[in-house]
């Protein structure tokens, strides 16, 4: 019975298909040999949180604004 629970849990956990995804297409590895990926983990310093709450600040606020525009949002307070 604890077998099937949780066999359910992984078919309806969006979690579970998003890893088996990225795995079975490669995306996964893709990402890990991304030259972004490496530029930013070479990061130190004030050069890291800039490019952490500067940046990445920019590019939420950029997509929260696209998603807005077709009536959805990330933020769990509006």
């Amino acid at each position: 019975m604890i077998k099937f629970l949780k066999k359910l849990g992984d078919i309806i956990d969006p979690n579970y298909w998003a890893g088996k995804i990225g795995e079975k297409s490669g995306l996964f590895d893709l990402a890990k040999k991304s030259p972004l990926r490496k530029w930013a983990l070479s990061l130190t310093g004030w050069k890291w949180w800039f490019y952490q709450i500067v940046v990445c600040g920019i590019v939420f606020l950029f997509i929260e604004w696209l998603l807005n525009k077709i009536g959805i949002t990330m933020l769990p307070w509006k």
